[in-house]
């Protein structure tokens, strides 16, 4: 069976950087490591401390200490059952993993990197990303995306010597592996091993989301290149924005203000029959943000995205430079299916533009509010001004959760409940693409 490298990123899923790596196991785990001297040396204990040193790693164990200079080969960690990494947690618990796990400086910190079979990492991806309660074509569906993702994802892990990391502000969610995995997501993998979607025979970047709230969006509208970092990019044939339901009869043009508008209103009438998603609870939001929180927030948040490496590109000042006090906010250009790509923000001092939707979602992180960011960019404003211009009351109200690109989680599951079956779901979501067994 296929086995993958899996980076293990920190306690806030952002790097693989770690600081220190603590390691327990119910059996005693084995390591070995080139010492000093060139020498292999083994280290067997069922607790284990790494932390980095100037010139190598020392290891520490519960009734001894042991100090090993690594050189030019990694360390090597083994143990015949799951291994618990104590200085990290995932989903609320410290994360277990069954597989070899291997060790190495980078810089002044350590990486940390698990070897699985493939169908072993689908088991901790699925457990973390959909509910097992789902319907099984639904599971497939994030069986063949998930091991997908794994051959092909959007950022290239080679230099750090793994396939994937566990992050899903990176690659997707891999909280470890259980001791046990429902019986619906364990049908859902063995039924499809070793099967991929692809296009013109190589592995597609199976992109995916929680929920578009009724109509998916196009790549190039959501996405920079991973490599030059361009924005928008080369767009993806099948990664096109492709409607949830059958929307013929919907005078509004699909992707503006008045066509979300009426799927928000379509929530609210329960009409479940007009697209796959609507029954979600997540499929329709709304949120009233207090205009002094937003006053206290706001600008300190498209500051520091201003200041940023990767995001700085993508938010414009006015020609002063200066913020100034909130009078609105506008959409000034959206995606295929209503996503916001470029917000205004408008305030006496000029207008701040915000590009790309996770950079728009961002820029209303308030903790006031405990609100980390929008659930997602395919937003629209009710707002208010006092007499002096100055915004005096706002209302965001959204549809969908997540970036809305490729097959959506909750999506599926409504397609599944109507009788479609895994490959016509995604084939829906990734057109163009089909289903190939690989070696």
């Amino acid at each position: 069976m296929m086995q993958i490298w899996v980076g293990i990123t920190n306690p806030g899923l952002t790097s693989l950087d770690q600081a220190q790596i603590q390691l327990t196991a119910s059996a005693p785990m084995a390591v070995s490591a080139r010492g000093q001297n060139a020498t292999l040396a083994t280290i067997v204990a069922p607790a284990l401390i790494f932390t980095p040193l100037s010139l190598g790693v020392h290891i520490s164990t519960m009734d001894r200490a042991e100090e090993v200079l690594t050189a030019s080969l990694p360390i090597i960690v083994k143990a015949a059952r799951a291994i618990t990494v104590e200085s990290l947690q995932r989903a609320g618990r410290r994360p277990t993993y069954q597989g070899e796990f291997r060790i190495d400086r980078h810089g002044r910190s350590l990486r940390l990197s698990v070897r699985v079979p493939l169908d072993q990492y689908l088991r901790g991806v699925l457990a973390s990303e959909m509910p097992a309660s789902y319907h099984v074509e639904a599971l497939k569906c994030q069986a063949l995306a998930a091991r997908t993702y794994a051959l092909n994802p959007r950022i290239s892990h080679v230099k750090d010597g793994v396939s994937v990391c566990d992050s899903y502000l990176c690659c997707q969610y891999f909280a470890g592996t259980e001791d046990s995995i429902a019986a619906a997501i364990e049908s859902a993998i063995e039924s499809t091993t070793s099967q991929v979607i692809v296009c013109k025979d190589k592995p597609i970047l199976a992109l995916f989301s929680a929920s578009a709230g009724g109509h998916t969006e196009s790549y190039q509208n959501c996405f920079s290149d991973p490599v030059t970092g361009r924005f928008p990019p080369q767009p993806i044939s099948y990664l096109t924005g492709v409607p949830e339901g059958n929307y013929a009869r919907v005078h509004e043009r699909v992707g503006s203000e008045a066509f979300l508008r009426y799927l928000f209103q379509a929530k609210k009438h329960n009409d479940t029959a007009l697209c796959a998603d609507l029954f979600s609870a997540k499929f329709a939001w709304s949120l009233t943000l207090p205009v002094s929180t937003l006053e206290a927030h706001l600008h300190d948040v498209v500051e520091d995205l201003l200041g940023g490496k990767d995001s700085a590109p993508f938010v414009i000042p006015p020609p002063g430079g200066k913020f100034g006090r909130i009078r609105g906010f506008e959409v000034s250009k959206r995606g295929v299916s209503g996503v916001a790509i470029e917000l205004k923000i408008k305030t006496s001092h000029g207008d701040w533009l915000v590009q790309k939707e996770l950079l728009i979602r961002t820029a209303f992180a308030n903790p006031e509010a405990r609100l980390a960011r929008l659930n997602s960019a395919r937003i629209f404003f009710d707002q208010e001004q006092d007499r002096f211009g100055l915004l005096s009351h706002l209302t965001i109200s959204g549809l969908g959760s997540g970036h809305g690109v490729g097959m959506q989680q909750i999506g599926a599951q409504g397609f599944a409940s109507q009788g479609q079956n895994y490959k016509q779901i995604l084939a829906h979501y990734y057109p163009g693409t089909n289903v190939q067994v690989i070696n």
